[in-house]
Order: C-alpha cells, then structure tokens, then sequence
C-alpha cells in the first residue's frame, strides 16, 4: 500500500464525523467537541436502561447544567440517534478501565461519532460528569443549600476530552447532611459510599469480634487486664475495654471474624480491626512487656507494640487465606504512634492516621503532626488520614489556608486516601469546606484563587465585605495559643475561654455591611441565610461576655437570662435548615448537654449571688417576695420551668 506522507490522526477522523452529522469540533482544539451552539442542541445523552442510580443522576445532572447554562435541553434517549443526526453523549462504567485505574476514576472519550463519558465504576463516571460541569461549564455548588449553586450563562458549550482521576483514592465526609446534600457531594466530587469503596474499611470494630454479651461470662481473659482487675463490661465500642491484645484466642477469633466477613461480602476488600473507642488497654504482664516503656503523650499513654502485634498476626493469616484483601486500623489516640518493635506493618493493612488538623495553628503541634505522618509513611505501605473540620462549635473553627496546607503536606508525604467528620456550621465554613473538597481532588489547586473566585461568584457586588467577614472568622479561630486535641469536643467552656468578642464583632460588621449595600437580590438572600446562622454564634459569644458580670451587677442575672433566649431563638432558626442538622446541633441530650448544660452553671450562679444578696439586706419573708419577683422579670422563672431545673437556695449557701 501507497504511503501518502501524511497522518490523519483518529481525532481528526472522529472530527470530520461529527462535522457531518451537524456537531462541531472546536476549530482551536480538536480535544474539544461541541454540544450546543447558539442555542441550538447538537447533541442528545445516551444512557441505557437499567443503569446505576449514580449514572442516572450524572445525566440529569449534564441535562440540567446545559439547560440551565444555555436555555436548551439536551434530549435524554436510552439509544443513540441514527448517524448524520445529533451526536451522542454516551454514559456508562465500563468494566475494561479497571485494571490500573482508580476506582472513582473516568474518562472523557471522542467516540463512536460523539462523546463517551465513561468510568470504571458508576462513581467514575459521576465524576468525568462533575469534572465537565466545573471546568468546562463554570457550574459551581458552594454549599449544600440551592441558592449557592452557580451556572453561567453561554450561548454554546463545549465538552473537553480528558482523564479524570482524584489525588487521593477516596475522600469520604461524614456530616453533610440536608435537602441538596448529595448534589454538594456529587458536584464536588467526593466520595459516594454507594460504590463500594476500595481500600476502605474503618470503624471502632473490635467490640463486635470480642464482645462481652458473647465472650465476657465464659472468658473474662479475653478482656483487658487494668489494676489486677479484667474489665468485663460494655455493650458497644464506646464503653467495651479493648481486648487483651497478645492473647491467642483473640487472634484466633479475629482471624475467623476477617475471614467470615471477606467470605460473606465478595465485593468488599477491606475488614476492620480499629480499636474501641476508649482508652481502658490491657495492662497483663505480657502486654506490658511489649509496651514498657510506656509513652506517656499529652494524647495518652501508647500501648502500639502490643496492639500492631495483634494486627500484623492477623494480616498475615488473612493474606494467605484471602490475598487481595486489606485489614483497616486506625492510628489513634492510645495507638497514634507507630509500634517500636517493628520496621513496618504488613502490606495488606490500611492505616488511617487520625488528626485534628485544625490545631495546625499552634506550630509545635503542626511539627508534631508532620512528624507523625512522616513516621507513618516508613511503617505502612497504605497511610491514610482521618481528619476532623467540624467538632460541633459554635463559634468560628475554621481555617481554608490550614486545611489547603494539611492537604498539600499529605500529598507530598505518602497519604493516599481521606475521610473527613465535616460536621459543618455553615454560617462561617463553607469557604474553608469548598477549599477541602478542591484540593481533596487536585491538591496543586492555588487556595486564594479559589477563596477569590468564591466570593465572587457568591457574593458578587459585595465580595470584598464577604471576604473580610470569612477572614476575620479564619483569624479568630487561628490566634497564637496552644493546640489540644479535640478541643471542645462536647464541651463549650474551651470556645468561652478562647472567645474574642471583638473579633467576632468585627466579622459582623463586615456581614451587615456587605447587607446593606448589595443591590443584587440573589446575593441578599444568600447573605440573610449565612447571618441566621451566625446569629448563633454571635449569641453564644454574648453569653460569655453576659457570663463576666452576671453575678456582680443588679442585673446581672436578667442579661444572661436575655443571652440565653437569644442562643435559643437563633437555635430555632438553626433546627428548621435541613444543611445544619447533623448530631452536633440536631435537637437531643448531645446539643442539651453542651449548649443548655453550660448555661446551668452561670444562671445558677447568678441566681445565687441575687437570692445572697437579698436575703443579706432584706428581712427573710421580704426577701423571698422580692426574690420571687427578680426570678420573674428576669426570665429565670420561665427557664427553669422550661428546663425542668430546680434552683434551691438556703442561707447557708447550699
């Protein structure tokens, strides 16, 4: 056969198809293939029947960006249109991308006289469909509430080629919850646990393989050992002790629990041996002699010698019963550091390495971490990170530059795969959880450009206030002080001792400004939602400031009463939006015990100081008239009756 001396490459071919049956390829790029153009389709999305949920819910979602975008609606056929009409847009997972490619991973494909968006699992082609819509449609969700969703507008639209692959294998959040949640999930291209998810596997586990209910009765040796006394007690994770880690039949049973479990659920890959959710280890003489010299860390005492024992004997039986199947621990708390009397950990297990990221502002603690994961990097083949944006605080915790940095510094240092507790308080983090999500999928994403592009978009004719406010909350929360590990989890006296009113009064300033001069109505609403929740904050903050004088003024006691309604008015608000309602501020004892439990103690003590004072100047029965009457019209009286509280006082002061 004659050589012409010319190639014609198969994207030209594909390019002269699609120039044919009416499509167009961008004249710049051939990599670019046009589906709309002046308003008019040129393109129909191809999905067969029976397909995924996932895949479906990726089609609606390109069907509505392009008719939100353009005013056209792509037309949504199981079939793809006769050759010299519309170009298709195929979607579907396609089973031969999997070897060697991650399993969120797509592909964006000219093909087949149009385009195929494929994945190797549905989750892939979730994502090839996100990425489309966020770097070739400009579509942006910001929060999980609708309002904050951005298309731009366009007359026509193209799609891109590509490989779409995420930096770290999976980047699961926990809190996200509400109306539009699993929009903001899908478009920001996190992890749907839909998909079984590679490599994943965690969760305080060891309670159900060695449980009291099952074991305690017959085998109390099973259980840790702590001051001479087996700790044989507890139903869950939380309160069960953790087992004794170098007895042989706790292997034996862990062993059998991890086989059962891969022979029961062929389409997982991953059991979990993660600790209980406690601190009560074995201390048998046997343990103890791995673990002596015991570490005494500000996290607590390490028993990791003798708990990465117990996993590597497991690992290695599992590996040659069910090769290809992995063993989830957590690095955490009682286990955080890696095991002196090993090199490294068998390769069929995942570590994921907890942190409170956020404390990164303290230096010697961000040294700490990064040390840490460095050590991890050298002990396990498979580091993971399970870190925490959200504690449940009320005021500001939040910091998109230190998130951005944790994300980079784990990239850079081994860390392939991320969960996140989110938990978010969306009146002061949806910059710093957009920030995460971003570079959760390419870790090289510049953080201000996109802090920039957020509120612009968002905030439009009043960005700059917006700005300001959301770094005043970032500043607030990153002072020079000292980290703590978990600090104010459940506990609202750590944020009254680190309040500065006066910044968080300057980020308010910032928030009523940018209200008052918006002339963009779209943007009032979005600005209205946030200050509803900042409402919150803010009243919290008050109360601490109330808290100061309450005991030593007249009318101590009726401001902190007044705090007090405010938290519960805005507390109203906060319960009626479905993106706040997740177990840190949903109605129940975990909220009552933060938020009412520390009221009790002020109001109690501001009771008292009146109640003292009155029964000091006053004849008793004239005291107790008087005091009933400043219970009343400070608003006591309605508290305690709708706290079912009791204050009662006597002259000795009990």
């Amino acid at each position: 056969m004659a050589k012409s001396g010319v190639r014609i490459s198969s994207r030209q071919i594909v390019a002269c198809a699609l120039l044919l049956c009416g499509a167009t390829v961008s004249s710049a790029n051939a990599d670019e293939i046009e589906i709309v153009r002046d308003g008019r389709s040129l393109a129909v999305i191809v999905l067969k029947p029976g397909a995924h949920a996932m895949e479906q819910e990726a089609a609606d979602d390109l069907r509505w960006a392009v008719q939100e975008a353009t005013g056209v609606a792509l037309e949504l056929v199981p079939e793809a249109p006769p050759a010299g009409e519309r170009a298709p847009i195929r979607i579907g997972s396609k089973v031969s991308l999997l070897s060697g490619t991650p399993y969120d991973a797509g592909d964006v494909r000219s093909g087949g006289g149009g385009i195929e968006i494929l994945g190797a699992t549905p989750a892939g082609v979730a994502n090839a469909v996100a990425t489309i819509l966020l770097e070739d449609f400009g579509v942006r969700m910001y929060y999980p509430e609708a309002q904050f969703t951005i298309v731009p507008k366009s007359k026509s639209l193209r799609i891109r080629t590509r490989t779409v692959a995420p930096q770290f294998a999976y980047r699961l959040w926990s809190g996200l919850v509400g109306r539009d949640a699993a929009a903001y999930v899908r478009r920001n291209r996190l992890t749907d646990a839909r998909i079984p998810i590679r490599h994943h596997g965690f969760g305080h586990n060891l309670a159900s393989i060695i449980s009291v209910a099952k074991h305690g009765q017959e085998h109390p040796e099973y259980f840790a050992l702590r001051s001479g006394v087996r700790q044989v007690r507890g139903s869950h994770s939380g309160d069960t002790p953790q087992p004794c880690f170098t007895n042989p039949d706790v292997v034996r049973l862990s062993i059998e629990a991890a086989r059962r479990y891969f022979d029961e659920n062929p389409s997982l890959d991953t059991f979990s041996l993660c600790v209980n959710d406690n601190s009560r280890y074995c201390e048998c003489d046997t343990c103890a002699a791995l673990d002596k010299p015991y570490r005494n860390l500000p996290v607590g005492r390490q028993y990791s010698e003798s708990y990465f024992g117990y996993v590597a004997k497991v690992a290695e039986a599992v590996a040659q019963s069910h090769p290809g199947r992995y063993l989830g621990v957590f690095a955490y708390w009682n286990v955080e550091q890696p095991p002196r009397n090993r090199t490294r950990l068998p390769d069929n297990v995942l570590v994921a390495l907890t942190l409170d990221i956020l404390q990164h502002y303290d230096p010697a603690y961000l040294d700490k971490d990064r040390a840490l994961i460095r050590a991890w990097n050298g002990s396990t083949k498979n580091l993971h990170t399970y870190v925490y944006y959200g504690l449940g605080w009320y005021t500001p915790r939040t910091s998109p530059h230190l998130a951005a940095e944790d994300l980079r510094f784990a990239a850079r240092n081994g860390v392939r795969a991320i969960y996140c507790e989110s938990f978010p308080l969306w009146a002061w983090c949806g910059p710093m959880h957009y920030v995460a999500a971003r570079l959760q999928w390419d870790a090289s994403t510049d953080v201000d450009r996109v802090l920039d592009e957020f509120h612009r978009d968002c905030f439009g004719d009043v960005a700059a206030p917006m700005r300001a406010f959301h770094d005043a909350c970032e500043r607030y929360w990153t002072r020079p002080r000292k980290g703590k590990w978990f600090e104010g989890l459940d506990r609202l006296t750590p944020e009254e001792f680190m309040a500065d009113t006066a910044i968080l009064r300057e980020a308010r300033g910032h928030l009523e400004k940018a209200l008052a001069e918006t002339q963009d109505a779209r943007v009032r609403s979005r600005i209205v939602w946030l200050k509803k929740g900042f409402d919150f904050t803010t009243a919290v903050a008050d109360a601490f400031e109330a808290k100061k004088t309450a005991a030593d003024s007249p009318d101590g006691l009726k401001r902190l009463v007044s705090t007090a309604d405010a938290v519960e008015t805005a507390y109203e608000w906060l319960v009626t939006e479905p993106a706040y309602v997740h177990s840190y501020y949903e109605r129940g004892s975990r909220f009552d015990g933060k938020c009412w439990g520390w009221f009790k103690v002020p109001l109690r003590v501001a009771a008292e100081a009146r109640w003292t004072e009155l029964h000091h100047s006053l004849p008793a029965a004239e005291a107790d008239a008087k005091w009933k009457a400043v219970a009343s019209e400070s608003g006591l009286t309605r508290w305690l009756e709708s706290r079912r509280w009791e204050f009662n006082f006597d002259s000795s002061g009990q």
